[in-house]
């Protein structure tokens, strides 16, 4: 039977300091500055197939901080090597054009700032990559024989695998998530990278990290870790 591969097909994305996040600070002579990188992605499976009489589109949602010195932006070559295999399993060419153009927006984007917060003794410096890619199924001759019984399985590893991904128990969801009123500013919903507004009501983890109400509870459908530090909720 041969296997359904995808290419990368489009890639959008930005590279952004989160507004109204504070950076750690310290009183004590200044160490290195230190670069969080947080990675949010959605990945877009297209198939040229249709599934069981239907053309259905499969999207992953990851989440995942990275750190490194400062002084690692004086050098786009090793920052290329550095992120390389971070960007490989998402399925992006790290010899490709669409590769050199984000490593150079995380370079000027981190100096830039780096530079606004010289005598500050700013020791974490928080950047934030929002990336959409999308992926196409490989045209191949031969796949036009899997309709039946080949695209059902298809569909069937799809729904069982979850890309991988397990669901927090919903029971446990209900009982273990706290709703907290936020009472100051300065802290941000690290799913839609939203500012999480005086005033609202937030979810809160047993690991202490908040969220928006739905934006949590849609992550906990999909997986049942932590978005920021993998605390590791229940499941089925």
């Amino acid at each position: 039977m041969a296997s359904i591969s995808y290419e990368c097909h489009d890639i959008v994305y930005r590279v952004f300091q989160p507004h109204s996040r504070f950076q750690q600070t310290h009183r004590t002579p200044p160490r290195p500055m230190q670069i969080e990188l947080i990675l949010n992605v959605t990945s877009l499976l297209i198939p040229r197939r249709r599934i069981l009489g239907h053309l259905i589109n499969f999207e992953r949602l990851s989440l995942e901080t990275l750190r490194f010195d400062l002084g690692l932006l004086q050098s786009h070559d090793q920052l290329r090597l550095v992120l390389a295999p971070n960007f490989i399993r998402y399925g992006i060419d790290v010899v490709s054009t669409a590769y050199d153009m984000i490593i150079h927006e995380i370079v000027e984007c981190g100096l830039r700032i780096a530079d606004s917060t010289t005598g500050n003794n700013c020791e974490v410096l928080t950047l934030c990559l929002e990336m959409r890619v999308v992926f196409v199924e490989n045209e191949n001759e031969e796949e036009e024989v899997l309709i039946g019984r080949a695209t059902a399985e298809s569909e069937l590893e799809f729904e069982r695998s979850n890309y991988g991904m397990v669901a927090a128990k919903e029971s446990s969801v209900e009982k273990m998530l706290k709703k907290v009123r936020v009472k100051s500013r300065g802290e941000d919903c690290l799913i839609c990278m939203e500012e999480l507004e005086i005033g609202i009501d937030a979810s809160q983890m047993p690991c202490s990290h908040a969220f928006h109400c739905n934006c949590i509870e849609k992550w906990l459908k999909v997986s049942h870790y932590c978005p920021v530090c993998r605390f590791a909720m229940p499941t089925d």
